[in-house]
């Protein structure tokens, strides 16, 4: 494919993505499923882009998605509906993710009649939600702040859970080792928070009191942004979590003016309209091109993993109902919402990018990991994505109530 070929199927690529958003917003049709397909008919269906031509960047891609969506959702979250919904968020987190890893096991062993092991594998690479699909999902869908919290910082958490848990797992199949492993695991866990949150705080810090110093440079938000993609390196070669950090520092930077208060800086800046929309159009780019990636590998050369992706679709889906219920009780708004926070299960980068580590990794049986995790991503996508609509439209009509409600119990 020649360079000029290129600039044509991106422009392509970025006027379907703008319709599809056109059309979302005025008819309420998803635009997500546009773009997945889209990616299949321009990779598998017609040949334009060999999903193989890509592979090799896949983790770049997955990685830049990643610091870009979760920058972008987080701009939008104030301290006052953040800091009382953590509780709530990590409860979720932590059911959410047990509850779909033990659905999904016992399916793999009772039903696809694998190991204990190689189920468990399986259920921790599609047993947590994907930040990088669900944040600009909730924000199409008009949820209220409280609910919008709760899933960016679920997704977030789950993108380390995944990641640690199954690489955990991944590990004592290799070894055969559980002692030293699940000792491991916990730590590696409490490691990887830790760093992404401590990183977060002490850089959103300074970068506060360093924006002062350059406020009004032509290209202050590049710089925001090349910070960010630095300190993303840095953490996870620290061996913290990149995504724990992007969402801690640009939480620490939309409410820069309640935390220069508290620290009693004197000068600081409040994240203005310009920065928001540059950010937006930075994030509209990178989703367009991430859900357009996903269609590429999309493949019906083997229909059982697809069957299977499916069905394994719809019990996350309960397992899923019954970690919000659980989660939700006590709280007016969450329980008023459950259905949106039941709907919001995509799975997406951290299941794709260790189903790739497994397949590399040279476990028997494990090409079909990569198809099975491929299908659940695209079903779980299409579930919230239809969703969506529905919801949106439910918010509107439930506006004048929700805005009436002031107080609401965690």
């Amino acid at each position: 494919m020649t360079a000029a070929n290129v600039l044509g199927l991106a422009g392509i690529l970025l006027a379907i993505g703008f319709l599809a958003d056109f059309l979302f917003r005025k008819t309420s049709f998803p635009d997500v499923i546009i773009l997945i397909a889209l990616g299949y008919v321009v990779g598998p269906l017609m040949g334009f882009i060999q999903p193989e031509q890509i592979t090799a960047f896949s983790q770049v891609v997955t990685a830049f998605t990643l610091a870009i969506i979760l920058f972008h959702g987080g701009l939008h979250l104030e301290f006052t509906s953040v800091l009382p919904i953590v509780p709530r968020a990590l409860l979720l987190t932590f059911l959410g993710f047990g509850f779909s890893m033990a659905v999904v096991t016992a399916f793999a062993y009772y039903v696809m009649e694998v190991e204990l092991l190689h189920g468990l594998l399986l259920g921790a690479i599609i047993g947590g939600t994907s930040s990088a699909i669900v944040i600009p999902m909730i924000n199409q869908a008009k949820a209220r702040p409280e609910v919008r919290a709760v899933l960016d910082l679920e997704s977030a958490f789950t993108d380390a859970l995944v990641i640690v848990g199954a690489l955990v797992i991944l590990q004592i199949i290799d070894t055969g080792n559980t002692d030293n492993s699940l000792a491991g695991a916990g730590q590696a866990v409490a490691l990887r928070f830790f760093l992404g949150v401590l990183v977060g705080v002490v850089a959103g810090v300074l970068w506060l009191w360093a924006l002062a110093i350059i406020e009004g440079e032509t290209y202050d938000d590049i710089m925001t942004l090349a910070i960010v993609f630095l300190l993303f390196f840095v953490v996870e070669h620290l061996g913290g979590s990149g995504a724990i950090f992007s969402l801690t520092f640009v939480i620490i930077l939309g409410n820069g003016m309640k935390v220069a208060q508290w620290i009693r800086i004197r000068r600081t800046v409040a994240v203005h309209e310009m920065m928001m929309k540059f950010y937006s159009e930075i994030s509209f780019l990178i989703k367009t091109f991430f859900f357009v990636y996903l269609g590429l590998m999309i493949t019906f050369d083997m229909p059982q993993p697809l069957v299977i992706g499916i069905i394994l679709a719809f019990v996350l889906l309960f397992a899923r109902y019954l970690a919000v219920l659980l989660s939700a009780a006590g709280s007016k708004v969450l329980w008023k919402s459950k259905g949106i926070l039941t709907m919001m299960l995509p799975r997406g980068l951290a299941a794709a990018v260790v189903a790739e580590i497994v397949i590399t990794a040279g476990i028997p049986n494990a090409t079909i990991y990569s198809g099975i995790v491929l299908a659940v991503i695209v079903a779980t996508v299409a579930i919230a994505a239809i969703s969506v609509p529905i919801f949106a439209r439910k918010s509107q009509q439930d506006g004048g109530e929700g805005a009436q409600e002031t107080g609401s119990s965690y």
